[in-house]
């Protein structure tokens, strides 16, 4: 019983997360990324807009790559709900922290509005279930080589370190630019342990290169040093990916 409530909460949480994404992807945007960079207006006067280029797509590399996830998600939740009371099924544990993730993950944009710091660490936690689910020492590995996780924690450790950038961006005085570039780093430096975790899953680092392939796209024209950052961490994580598949 307890393991079919954990996994009825696990595809509850899915479904309000894809809910939730599939509003804000449609949600009318104070202010449009593209327009501030071009406009010369201060990001800080409406936060979190460079995750926006994720969450609230307006070219069509991020609505490939949103569209993916939901697909993913939806997948993830009927190869579950078919494998309950299986021998096949998932543990508790992990039900719960994809749960968990799934929940923060629904939440977390709509608090950042208001309240940037809240929402920023609701978004870390739903990184740190991620990974747990996916590398738990006490799990069978089945979760961790599961190519929905992968393309999904793929796409929340870049949308986790754009949410940084965002917040560094919203509460000190440092260019944006700058913002990004800190986040890059520390995205491709937590792409690497995050993969060495889940090696047998290289749709996690595929999703993360084509994150930053989408960002790109997307600020060449209004913020270029932006694309520029993005495609050099495509480059540093190429040798990662082969190191993977390899």
């Amino acid at each position: 019983m307890m393991h079919r409530n954990a996994t009825l909460l696990m595809c509850s949480s899915a479904l309000i997360f894809v809910i939730s994404s599939v509003l804000l992807s449609f949600a009318q945007i104070d202010l449009d990324i593209t327009q501030v960079y071009l406009d010369g207006r201060q990001v800080s006067s409406g936060p979190n807009l460079l995750a926006a280029v994720l969450l609230n797509p307006t070219e069509p590399a991020t609505w490939l790559l949103l569209i993916a996830v939901w697909v993913v998600v939806l997948f993830l939740v009927v190869q579950t709900f078919r494998e309950i009371g299986t021998a096949r099924a998932y543990p508790v544990a992990d039900m719960l922290l994809l749960a968990a993730a799934f929940m923060a993950g629904a939440i977390w944009p709509w608090v950042a509005q208001s309240f940037p710091l809240l929402g920023f660490m609701i978004c870390v936690m739903m990184l740190l279930a991620m990974i747990s689910a996916s590398s738990r020492r006490f799990s069978d590995g089945r979760l961790g080589r599961n190519p929905a996780i992968g393309i999904f924690t793929g796409w929340v450790s870049i949308l986790t370190f754009t949410a940084f950038s965002s917040f560094v961006d919203d509460v000190t005085p440092i260019p944006p630019e700058l913002a990004s570039l800190v986040g890059a780093v520390l995205a491709c430096i937590a792409a690497i342990a995050i993969q060495m975790r889940i090696p047998e899953n290289a749709y996690y680092t595929i999703t993360v290169m084509f994150a930053f392939l989408a960002i790109a796209a997307t600020m060449i024209e209004a913020a270029p040093l932006i694309a520029v950052i993005s495609v050099l961490s495509i480059a540093a994580l190429t040798f990662l990916l082969v190191r993977v598949t390899t």
